[in-house]
């Protein structure tokens, strides 16, 4: 059986994969068409129980667009926090996206144009 943060990241590159949009596991070339979505970090804070492992996993996904196009971003945003936070059960364990989940676009200068970076923390219960 997998750990929770990895059955988690699993079923979100999956989720986000059939979206439609490409996502990858690290940054990809230049040569990568906007938007893509890269899968951020993960942080699993486990509560051994005597019926077993509860807790909490908090995740990334940062989504990346050129300048000029602010409301692509802003909708893929919503379309993937809408159906992540679908996630109940993967596997054999329950899960839900906290209410601490959230979002934010920030301007990115690290390339020769300036594009738009938006950043999605999630949290989420298993049980």
């Amino acid at each position: 059986m997998k750990q929770p943060d990895q059955q988690l990241f699993d079923e979100i590159y999956k989720r986000i994969s059939s979206l439609g949009y490409d996502i990858y596991l690290a940054l990809p070339d230049m040569s990568a068409k906007y938007p893509f979505c890269v899968m951020g970090d993960t942080h699993l804070m486990p509560n051994p129980t005597k019926s077993g492992l509860i807790g909490l996993v908090s995740t990334r996904v940062h989504v990346w667009d050129d300048i000029n196009n602010r409301r692509r971003l802003s909708d893929m945003i919503y379309k993937i926090q809408n159906e992540l936070s679908k996630i109940n059960r993967i596997e054999n364990r329950s899960w839900s996206m906290g209410l601490s989940s959230n979002s934010q676009i920030i301007k990115d200068n690290s390339t020769e144009e300036t594009l738009f970076h938006a950043v999605i923390d999630m949290e989420f219960k298993f049980v």
